[in-house]
């Protein structure tokens, strides 16, 4: 089945990185899902962070892809956040990835998150656990197989780990950077043609169904 693209730089009222060229579009439904769950963080939780990182293999070709490296790591990823809570708030973590193949037959990962901010307030806390179970699914030492997209040259405050509170008075402007960052896990380039491009993305199954079945419901953290 023939997944819709979009060549334009804004989805559903809200701006998306420009194509590089005229070739390149983005997916409708990566963006979609990716509105509907940073929706309903915001909803749940009066301050969201929102973190990317790129999940990659040794270059050596050490360890052999697997599409259970992506299904162990997110489903560890996200049992432990659930677990942690900071006084009476919880890290409710939702998230989206994407699989990409660029100039080699390695696959990498693109991987988004979304937290309650009121739990964890430093974005390198999710880095740290991020890096510690990507190299504990592939049983591995190696360091440096989590890239952090941390670009110098932004402002810190619009950075990865963008903190969106919508109770300050910037809330729509970091709502709008963040979905627009986030926005590059939907790029149409180097995506790995599979037949089914639902599949190469992932939400958590019970936040799926709760934002798609129940209106998001706002709640005081």
């Amino acid at each position: 089945m023939k997944k819709e693209i979009t060549f334009k730089d804004v989805f559903d009222g809200l701006k998306i990185l420009p194509p590089r060229d005229d070739t390149e579009g983005k997916f409708i439904d990566i963006l979609r899902k990716q509105k509907e769950l940073v929706e309903f963080a915001i909803a749940n939780h009066s301050k969201v962070m929102q973190i990317r990182f790129d999940l990659h293999y040794p270059s050596d070709g050490s360890i052999l892809p697997s599409p259970d490296h992506i299904s162990d790591f997110s489903y560890n990823l996200s049992r432990r956040l659930k677990r942690m809570a900071i006084a009476t708030h919880r890290v409710a973590p939702l998230y989206l990835w994407v699989r990409e193949i660029h100039d080699s037959s390695f696959p990498h990962y693109h991987f988004l998150l979304w937290i309650n901010a009121n739990a964890i307030k430093n974005k390198f806390t999710i880095f740290d656990i991020a890096n510690e179970t990507w190299k504990n699914t592939l049983k591995t030492n190696e360091e440096g197989l989590v890239h952090y997209c941390l670009n110098k040259k932004r402002e810190p405050n619009y950075d990865n780990g963008i903190v969106i509170d919508r109770n300050k008075e910037d809330f729509s402007m970091k709502r709008d950077v963040a979905f627009r960052s986030g926005s590059y896990l939907a790029k149409t380039f180097s995506k790995d043609c599979l037949e089914k491009h639902a599949s190469m993305t992932s939400i958590t199954a019970s936040a799926a169904e709760h934002a798609r079945w129940f209106p998001p419901k706002v709640v005081p953290n």
